[in-house]
């Protein structure tokens, strides 16, 4: 198995703050973490678009998560990958075990409502927002954001009592 970790967040290239890229950094989960925490260990993947929301905000989403499943198909093999590592050829299964952004992008990439004021806020958990700071919730009211469980909202039409956007999440066909 070869973990994939992904690094996400977008940027802006001119000085007036207008130009927005959103760059996407891949690393090997399976080395040290010194070493993946060294800059050199990081390549620019490529840019996701960062398209103005005054057309359709669910196109935008669709849009983003087009262009994720684009980027990310050369590694998303059912069959494994080759790599000629110092002259030798190895097989490797890739799989994104992570990706680390911040609030917007991980709300972008789980397609959770980005309001704090939503029903479910967060994007690892389906715990209510009344209830985010209560430091004596039982496991029972902590509830996972999963993939099946969100797909199946998604399915079911009751994207609103998850707090998700009404758009197909591109990780949901990952196996």
């Amino acid at each position: 198995m070869l973990s994939i970790i992904l690094y996400s967040d977008a940027t802006t290239t001119d000085s007036l703050g207008k130009n927005q890229l959103h760059p996407i950094y891949i690393s090997i989960g399976n080395i040290p973490t010194w070493r993946r925490n060294k800059s050199d260990a990081k390549q620019l993947l490529g840019y996701l678009p960062i398209i103005e929301s005054n057309i359709s905000k669910n196109l935008v989403r669709k849009t983003f998560h087009d262009s994720l499943r684009h980027l990310l198909e050369p590694i998303n093999s059912d069959y494994g990958v080759d790599f000629k590592i110092n002259g030798e050829t190895f097989w490797f299964y890739p799989r994104v075990s992570i990706i680390i952004a911040d609030w917007p992008e991980a709300a972008t990439f789980c397609l959770t409502y980005k309001s704090s004021n939503s029903n479910f806020p967060c994007h690892f958990c389906m715990v209510k927002r009344d209830n985010l700071a209560d430091i004596n919730l039982v496991s029972d009211n902590i509830k996972p954001r999963t993939h099946m469980e969100m797909r199946s909202h998604f399915d079911n039409n009751t994207e609103k009592d998850a707090s998700i956007e009404s758009v197909p999440n591109f990780f949901w066909d990952l196996p």
